[in-house]
């Protein structure tokens, strides 16, 4: 296995075990565990994924109630190499594993107080020059309460993803009653991750991730959070230490990633800069924020995808004004600047149903979810309302050279919507 494993967090020490030590680390085999299956499993006491996947590394995150300490392992073929990572107090530790192949599939299994947390499958991401068709899963909107209960997550881990991307509500920490302390929001997101079909889920692919509101609170923006400084710094801690990103920098969560040759994907941060929702939608009123909006607009223009999904957690229109419908002055800048862009989608979520919507210049918009949440109310009627479909969904986007084909899958693995596009059916235009 090429290259060293460099933490985010101490390491102990380094472990090279055998084949056979592995073997018996996993139990009888990575390929002959079921993924999901709660008997080799921590239970509720210890969560892992993988996030971030680039074509040379991911990260490991990994969560215990009690222990201190766990112990990573990493296999590729008959290669094998473990660490043992130091747990932060809160119980959450990251290790960014660096110098892997491009494209090539790994089994992490994490060793926590004797319990096995996987093994966990990830596949490198494709370099940009590799023209390989690559699949991503598209979810929103998760709540482990079982009056959500569906088989949608068996039929997502059929699919068998490239990467997931989570845009918003994961989880849900405003339930009754509300998370407020450090401790009740950490608590929040232990419900979510240790549930079984979470659990399945973030085992079987990586994840990208971007929050939306009910990680801190219902509808929140700039002036809701300066009203609850100490609940709002709670929040987006736990949610940094269960969603780790690599090298984050200050307040800064909204990035772009290529994930091979064909697709350039940018997660758009619609909470933490946002204007009061409540403001007159004039000048200055930002769902973005300045700094992000310049970044979006140079990062399209400058993209050499043949696609660029626009990952945002609100939809663009037809909802209420907690969505871009309440920042139609930005949103008009927005859509300027994407004309004559070759091949953007925009991705949202948030209103808890799917979604096929056709804007201003052709824009298109696909929006998805709930993954495992109540049923949410049709918006506003408009003749840009394609499609519409009230159940449990997941966006599945096959991305080839020249076309991409976004299907929504509900619950029976039934495919009940599938567009195929081009990069010019995607090329928003003036006439």
């Amino acid at each position: 296995m090429p290259g060293a494993l460099r933490y985010l967090c101490r390491v102990e020490r380094a472990l090279s075990p055998t084949r056979r030590e592995w073997l018996r680390l996993v139990g009888t085999g990575a390929a002959t565990i079921a993924i999901g299956c709660g008997d080799n499993a921590a239970g509720g006491d210890a969560a892992a994924a993988i996030f971030e996947p680039t074509d040379s590394g991911f990260l490991v995150a990994v969560w215990a109630r009690t222990a201190r300490e766990a112990t990573i392992a990493i296999g590729k073929g008959g290669m094998v190499s473990t660490r043992k990572v130091v747990l932060g107090s809160g119980g959450c530790g990251a290790a960014d594993i660096t110098d892997l192949d491009a494209d090539a599939a790994y089994d992490v299994v994490v060793i926590v107080d004797g319990a096995q947390l996987g093994p966990l499958r990830v596949r490198t991401a494709p370099s940009d020059g590799d023209a390989r068709g690559v699949r991503l899963a598209i979810a929103a909107d998760v709540d482990p309460n079982p009056e959500f209960e569906s088989d949608l997550v068996e039929h997502v881990v059929a699919a068998k993803p490239d990467l997931l991307v989570t845009i918003g509500d994961f989880p849900y920490t405003d339930n009754g009653p509300p998370a407020m302390t450090l401790a009740e929001y950490r608590e929040r997101h232990v419900e979510t991750r240790t549930f079984a079909r979470v659990r399945s889920l973030l085992e079987a692919m990586p994840v990208r991730a971007i929050y939306d509101d009910h990680e801190f609170r219902n509808n929140w923006d700039t002036a809701r959070a300066a009203a609850e400084p100490e609940r709002y710094a709670a929040a987006v801690q736990t949610w940094d230490e269960f969603f780790p990103i690599r090298d984050a920098v200050g307040d800064v969560r909204y990035r772009k990633f290529r994930y091979g040759a064909n697709v350039e994907c940018f997660l758009l941060d619609c909470r933490r800069f946002r204007s009061q929702n409540e403001a007159p939608d004039v000048e200055g009123k930002t769902m973005l924020g300045d700094t992000q909006r310049r970044w979006l607009f140079d990062s399209l223009a400058a993209s050499t995808a043949p696609f660029k999904l626009v990952f945002t957690s609100v939809p663009l229109d037809f909802a209420p004004p907690d969505c871009w419908t309440g920042y139609q002055t930005e949103r008009a800048k927005l859509f300027d600047a994407v004309v004559d862009v070759p091949g953007v989608l925009f991705v949202s979520a948030d209103q808890h149903y799917f979604a096929a919507h056709r804007h201003a210049f052709g824009i298109r918009e696909l929006q998805i979810g709930p993954l495992c949440r109540g049923l949410g109310t049709f918006g506003a009627e408009g003749p840009g309302v394609l499609f519409r479909d009230k159940r449990y969904n997941v966006g599945i986007v096959d991305i080839e050279r020249d076309r991409l084909v976004f299907t929504g899958l509900g619950p029976g693995g039934d495919r009940f919507y599938s567009e195929s596009l081009s990069p010019d059916d995607l090329t928003p235009r003036r006439t």
